[in-house]
């Protein structure tokens, strides 16, 4: 009787223990931006063409202004293996991913969750021009890490709990690839969708299900 007592116990405790971590208020990591604003940012960008321009041994793939400037979704790869990929504006990232030589942060500059690139694991959190102290416990569940499928693509992002979570990029065998917001291991939010022609659709997925999606044309 007393074995059984004590097997119910544990085992009480241990849902318990389950549902506590199951219901762990996720970390702010950095401000999310209102889909108002979202929506508002695609609108005054998509008449920006994509293009690809080289500057030296750098490369920027993305959307410009007539005159050049980096404006609206892009991707800036520098010769030393570095990457930026996101939202510019006026030639500066307004949100996105910095992939460094050591680190990786996913915010704005004065916003964002700072990754070991060596490890994955998220380090600390940056909010208005200071580190945020989040406790460990709270800190092991995240990471930015790459995770291979066996039809040979790749993501390469943000993971909560083992799953795809924040924001990322989504590389298909194709040459094609999306960065984006995922939620619960699915595409859910705004990104977009660089085609390997250069053409980018940029706008707003839930899933696989285009909810508004517009395309900027290579020039």
């Amino acid at each position: 009787m007393k074995r059984i007592l004590t097997s119910l116990l544990l085992f009480s405790i241990s849902q318990f223990l389950n549902v506590i971590c199951a219901q762990r208020t996720p970390v702010e990591k950095y401000e999310l931006i209102p889909a108002s604003f979202e929506h508002v940012f695609i609108d005054h960008v998509q008449g920006f063409a994509s293009r690809i321009i080289d500057l030296n041994a750098n490369q920027y793939l993305g959307q410009t202004t007539k005159d050049g400037k980096f404006y609206g979704y892009g991707r800036f790869i520098s010769d030393d293996g570095s990457e930026i990929i996101g939202k510019f504006r006026d030639g500066k990232l307004l949100f996105g991913i910095t992939i460094g030589q050591n680190s990786v942060l996913v915010g704005d500059h004065s916003n964002y969750a700072s990754y070991s690139l060596a490890t994955g694991k998220l380090e600390f959190i940056y909010k208005a021009n200071e580190r945020v102290l989040i406790d460990t416990k709270s800190l092991a569940d995240y990471g930015f890490y790459s995770m291979k499928y066996a039809n040979g693509d790749q993501y390469v992002g943000e993971v909560y709990q083992q799953q795809r979570h924040g924001y990322g990029m989504y590389y298909y065998t194709n040459g094609d690839f999306w960065f984006g917001q995922y939620n619960n291991d699915k595409r859910s939010g705004f990104g977009a969708y660089f085609s390997i022609d250069g053409n980018i659709q940029i706008g707003q997925w839930r899933g696989d299900n285009e909810v508004r999606v517009l395309l900027v044309k290579k020039k």
